[in-house]
């Protein structure tokens, strides 16, 4: 069993759950989970492990042996309180192909 102050969240191949799941930690599923899962996190989708319905995560790690039928979407927490990465996001929004010079240096938080 997690502690409370670990930083992910498991479901276990033994669990099945039903619902709205919203979580600010990383999740790691090799259980089956069917409905809308939420994380500012990263979800891991482990052998065995099976989605349904609606992700939407930070980030997204498939491994090998997995089922997802569902609608996705991965997205970044917005920047709230970072105003150097809301200016830079600023700056990037309406670009068409920025130079990839360009690209980076918003990627290390220099643009």
């Amino acid at each position: 069993m997690a502690k409370t102050n670990d930083p992910t969240l498991e479901i276990h191949s033994d669990l099945v759950m039903k619902g709205e799941l919203s979580m600010v930690k990383d999740v790691i599923l090799t259980g089956k989970f069917e409905g809308k899962l939420q994380t500012e996190g990263c979800l891991t989708v482990s052998p065995g492990g099976v989605a349904t319905g609606t992700i939407e995560a930070g980030a997204l790690v498939l491994e090998p042996g997995n089922l997802v039928e569902a609608r996705v979407k991965i997205a970044p927490p917005n920047p709230v309180g970072n105003k150097a990465a809301r200016d830079a996001s600023k700056k990037m929004s309406g670009a068409k192909w920025p130079s990839l010079r360009k690209l980076k240096e918003f990627a290390l938080g220099r643009a």
